[in-house]
């Protein structure tokens, strides 16, 4: 806490970072507060990844709650503009004109094809997240990529071959969501987690919500 505010305090460009559990819902009431108290317009709250048994997990009976703090939040976002006080949300920033190409927007973050996470014993994963899941080992340093099978599956895995992301309208937002999230929360990684689907809707509808707000703001 003290140190993110003395960063801000510098003058220096800090993006706050939080997670949002089951035992804080109304988690704009918390973006706000740490906006407001530590002095950065930039922050992001991220949804908590955890399986259902665990305590603070999200569940569907949560996505009401959850939407409508998305929507709290962007109304917020969209004031403190029009007064001249601009907050940036990381989940609010759509980029209708620019943002990634073609194949960032279809593939992904690209684990496991375009980049890789190598653990202090040198093993090699996809990313950060799938390391000590075994089934996921793509080969070690000394080795390199001896799972090609594997490592082929990760490259096929992309919003045109994920379950329901073909006919998903906000699929090029997206890109089929995090490799990682679907295998722990549905055991495949061609199967997007449900909740997390809803949520991501939710925040690029608030985005472009934004964005045509702006415009229409600007008489464009």
């Amino acid at each position: 806490y003290g140190a993110a505010q003395g960063a801000t305090g510098r003058g220096a460009y800090a993006v706050l970072r939080g997670t949002y559990t089951a035992d804080n819902l109304d988690f704009a009431e918390d973006a706000l507060y740490m906006v407001d108290q530590m002095g950065s317009p930039h922050f992001s709250l991220e949804p908590v990844v955890a399986t259902p048994d665990a305590p603070y997990a999200l569940r569907e009976e949560h996505l009401p709650r959850l939407l409508a703090e998305y929507e709290r939040l962007a109304v917020e976002v969209n004031r403190r503009r029009r007064e001249g006080r601009p907050i940036t949300f990381h989940h609010f920033a759509v980029e209708a004109e620019t943002g990634p190409c073609l194949p960032r927007r279809v593939q992904g973050c690209g684990a496991g094809v375009q980049y890789l996470a190598v653990t202090p014993e040198g093993d090699l994963y996809p990313c950060h997240q799938f390391v000590g899941r075994e089934r996921f080992r793509l080969g070690n340093v000394a080795e390199g990529v001896v799972a090609k099978e594997l490592q082929a599956r990760l490259a096929g895995c992309h919003i045109y071959t994920k379950e329901s992301c073909p006919t998903c309208w906000a699929r090029y937002s997206c890109s089929g969501g995090c490799h990682a999230n679907a295998d722990l929360l549905n055991g495949d990684i061609f199967k997007p987690e449900s909740i997390g689907c809803a949520l991501t809707k939710k925040r690029v509808e608030c985005g472009l919500w934004l964005k045509a707000q702006a415009l229409l703001d600007a008489g464009d």
